[in-house]
């Protein structure tokens, strides 16, 4: 999709998701905690970076829980482990996520308007960098997509993805 499309279309697309986006995360939370880290119906979450979720129900009672879960098992070097450290100090508010946002989940039409968002399996409450850097993880193949989309919508959040890197360089299947 993004190849056909002119820097003008590409544009409008990412200010159209970015609203998509920002309405999504206004989804009250309605599942008893709101810090918790869990499926949109409060369950366990499911991610095909955590191999786990696969196998277990997986639900944090917030931010904190997950990030020592998710560094848990994996040797680090010290210096990797500061920074990571440093990046799972940043509180975030936990928001409603569709968690596996990339262009293949994203129809458009010929102009390349949205016309919908499908895929919901991976969808929960998450850290409001989740999206972020599920974005990044699920399109490193298209250059544009996350320079003139992914990068524009989120303007923050570099330091959390550069920990989640460090995270999956050194553990399988994250």
């Amino acid at each position: 999709m993004m190849p056909t499309l002119t820097d003008e279309q590409v544009d409008n697309f990412a200010q159209e998701l970015e609203g998509y986006i920002t309405e999504m995360r206004k989804i009250p939370k309605d599942t008893g905690s709101e810090t918790r880290i869990c499926n949109s119906l409060g369950g366990g979450i499911f991610d095909f970076r955590i191999q786990d979720s696969v196998r277990k129900v997986l639900i944090f009672e917030d931010e904190a829980e997950l990030n020592k879960y998710l560094t848990s098992d994996v040797f680090i070097e010290e210096e990797n482990r500061e920074m990571i450290s440093k990046a799972h100090g940043i509180k975030h508010s936990i928001v409603f996520t569709h968690a596996d946002l990339h262009a293949v989940n994203i129809r458009v039409d010929d102009t390349g308007k949205i016309t919908g968002i499908i895929d919901w399996e991976t969808a929960g409450w998450y850290p409001e960098h989740w999206e972020y850097v599920k974005m990044r993880f699920t399109n490193l193949s298209c250059g544009r997509w996350m320079a003139d989309v992914t990068d524009v919508i989120f303007t923050g959040y570099r330091e959390e993805l550069e920990a989640d890197k460090l995270i999956q360089s050194h553990f399988p299947g994250y």
